[in-house]
């Protein structure tokens, strides 16, 4: 946690210093380090005084005190604790004290330190006769103020499962640390059913940070399925990653392959608070936090899970609030409990498919907030997840695939939930240059922790420098811009460094941009890419010329214009299906952009795939590019020009320095009139274009292996179509 500092009167200084992490199983000691109060050279009280110690006396006391983890109905633990005057004076009258939890006692403390001084606190804890954990503060008074740091024990029970952590990898990069365990307080056994494996999966993503209380999202998974299962085709851990949210995921066992939305000893007044309090006992037990405290509490169902959710919304039931629901394909019932809810202001989401049999009770909920006057959106667009107000949608896929379209399960954490690992996963939404005036514009998710924005620009993408800096709750920033650059924005977060800060996407933009990049590429999960910014809108952009830049969403959420832009170059890396490579909004922008005159240059290993499959996408890729689908992949990461493009000289993409593998790059054919104008090694149609018009490459134009052939390719693209 962070360094506490608080002065006394005039002369006292306390300032108090993290606590590290403790040994798996082996508790927490507490003091990592010390912070002055005064600063470097500080002249003030408890100042540095230009390196020696911090003029006056300077208190340094521990961040956060944890004792070590017990096994319940055994013995308790202690703890001794450093503090220090560290200052160049004497401190007198220091009266500790312990409150709290009455388990945790204090023992002889210094009531005075000279200068220089260090001397022991010892902390004792009783134990317990049951799983708990006790929560206490140990405060010092001097002078008739003080300064609190809190204090930790935990007591677990003694059937609480062995841990073996082992890491999650999404798309070749660590998502987390994830480990299934036994637990007393699992659904089962209950002692009633014939249901008796106790397993609940927990899951810390890449980055997770203590910052003082734990929010925990709880899933519960659907009928005729095991947690091995529901979590590998749901990918639930790898979509906490992608949000960039600070969570703990839990997912208990339920009913092992039956069809039964019956969740056991969590259906029953305080099971869910056991089991929710039995994880923060296991994390802290394993040295994963120093705070077993409660944050806010998520709870999201697939399919028959949502019987478990409405019962937990239940007063009866129910130990803490419930801060949000999400509920994927998953209301069968249970519709005054759910409406209710988001009627008395919870963050109400919740989808529905054609055939997975919640459409009517949906639309009810819908129908009844919308008469109440609280009208849910309609659609998950990003603004919409990002507000107060209930969201319940239609998903276009499968049952199953309710979770994993456009990354709806991650998506909906990630724009709700107020903290985040590295700062809030910022979505660029423009980026576009005017009269020598630069304006950035983005939507960031609510974070606790964000202070303001700084917008960066780069000549090459590897040295940054700012070029605004705004408040937390601005989304739109503008500066003059003599010459192009990349561009990204990152939020200045209190607890974490700004070279760990999680920055957005990096666009390309010019002082008199004559094309637009539309960046389309947002698959995190189960691709070929995982991580959770990149920049290859500027690669591109780069290799086009003047240019500025937009995400695909400023387009059919913000009302972006197209119709200005003589050029657009689309890129949509390898998205699939599951992203919604093109959405139906989104090609019929692009017709009316077409058919009004404009040209179009479309990349993507997938979009002649997904859209091959019905009658509408094919139409699209006729009359856009006189385009149609052939193959998924055309085995060749080699390409020379033909036809048109003759005298584009062979290239290749995706080797061993492309942000990414290419796996599927899609084989083309001409059809309407269209023209191969790239082909693979193989001899098959990686290109295919009409003149004048729009021109759709089979293979992400961002992973071309160098920047000469780079921009031979994409210029010559768009002199193909007209621009």
């Amino acid at each position: 946690m962070k360094a506490v500092l608080l002065l006394f009167g005039a002369a006292l200084a306390v300032a108090a210093c993290s606590g590290g992490d403790g040994a798996p199983g082996g508790g927490h000691s507490g003091v990592a380090g010390a912070a002055s109060s005064g600063g470097a050279g500080g002249s003030g009280p408890g100042g540095g005084g230009g390196g020696g110690s911090p003029k006056g006396p300077h208190l340094v006391v521990p961040g956060v005190i944890d004792l070590p983890y017990v096994i319940a109905g055994t013995s308790g633990s202690a703890v001794t604790v450093d503090v220090q005057n560290d200052g160049d004076a004497s401190i007198s009258g220091l009266a500790w004290a312990i409150t709290g939890d009455p388990s945790i006692t204090l023992g002889a403390a210094p009531t005075s330190l000279a200068a220089g001084e260090k001397a022991p606190i010892t902390i004792t804890y009783a134990g317990a006769p049951t799983e708990a954990i006790a929560i206490a503060s140990l405060s010092v008074d001097p002078s008739g103020q003080s300064v609190v740091v809190p204090v930790f024990a935990a007591a677990g029970d003694p059937k609480l499962g062995a841990a073996a952590w082992e890491d999650v990898i999404d798309a070749g990069r660590n998502a987390g640390r994830g480990v299934t365990v036994a637990m007393p307080a699992a659904p089962y056994p209950d002692g009633t059913s014939a249901f008796t494996d106790a397993s609940v999966r927990v899951f810390l993503p890449e980055g997770y940070r203590d910052r003082g209380a734990q929010d925990v999202i709880v899933h519960f998974h659907g009928f005729d399925t095991t947690l091995a299962d529901t979590l590998a085709s749901h990918l639930y851990q790898q979509h906490l990653y992608a949000s960039g949210s600070n969570a703990v995921l839990i997912v208990p066992q339920g009913p092992v392959s039956a069809a039964s939305g019956d969740f056991g000893k969590l259906m029953k007044p305080g099971g869910l608070a056991r089991l929710v309090d039995e994880v923060l006992v296991l994390l802290y037990r394993e040295g994963k936090i120093q705070h077993p405290a409660l944050g806010e509490v998520v709870l999201t169902s697939h399919s028959g899970g949502y019987e478990a959710v409405a019962v937990n919304l239940d007063p009866a039931t129910m130990a803490r609030p419930i801060a949000q629901i999400d509920l994927f394909d998953s209301i069968y019932g249970y519709v005054p409990t759910f409406e209710a809810y988001a009627l008395g202001g919870g963050v109400f989401r919740s989808s529905y498919t054609l055939d997975g049999g919640t459409l009517d009770d949906n639309q009810s909920v819908a129908a009844w907030l919308t008469q109440k006057g609280d009208p849910p959106a309609s659609e998950a667009t990003q603004i919409a997840l990002r507000g107060a107000a209930p969201v319940i949608y239609f998903a276009a896929t499968s049952h199953d695939g309710s979770t994993r379209i456009d990354g709806a399960y991650g998506e909906e954490i990630r724009w709700r939930l107020p903290r985040s690992r590295r700062g809030p996963r910022i979505e660029l939404r423009s980026a576009v240059a005017k009269g020598g005036t630069a304006t950035v514009a983005w939507l960031a998710p609510p974070d606790d922790d964000v202070t303001g924005f700084v917008i960066e620009t780069s000549p090459d993408g590897a040295t940054w420098s700012a070029a605004a800096t705004v408040g937390p709750s601005a989304a739109q920033a503008s500066f003059p811009l003599v010459k192009g650059a990349r561009v990204r924005v990152k939020s200045v977060v209190t607890g974490v460094a700004p070279a760990d800060v999680l920055p957005s996407d990096t666009y390309r933009i010019d002082p008199q941009p004559t094309i637009l990049v539309v960046d389309g590429f947002d698959r995190v999960l189960d691709g070929s890419f995982g991580g959770l910014h990149h920049d290859f809108s500027a690669i591109v952009g780069e290799a086009a010329g003047p240019v500025a830049s937009v995400s695909h969403r400023a387009v059919v959420e913000d009302g972006f214009d197209l119709s200005p832009w003589p050029v657009v170059i689309w890129l949509v890396g390898d998205e699939s299906i599951a992203d919604h490579a093109l959405s139906d909004a989104e090609q019929q922008a692009l017709i009316a952009y077409v058919d009004g005159g404009g040209s179009l240059v479309m990349s993507g290993s997938e979009i002649a795939y997904e859209l091959g499959q019905s009658a509408a996408g094919k139409t699209f890729l006729a009359h856009c590019f006189g385009a149609t689908f052939v193959a998924d992949d055309s085995g060749s990461l080699a390409v020379t020009g033909t036809g048109a493009l003759s005298t584009v000289a062979g290239f290749t993409y995706a080797g061993p320095n492309a942000p990414y593998p290419e796996d599927f790059p899609d084989v083309l054919g001409a059809t309407m009139g269209g023209q191969v104008l790239l082909q693979y090694g193989s001899g098959q149609p990686a290109a295919v274009g009409l003149p004048g018009k729009g021109v759709l490459v089979g293979f992400p134009l961002e992973l071309i292996d160098t920047a000469s052939d780079e921009a031979a390719v994409v210029k010559a693209l768009v002199g193909f179509t007209g621009g």
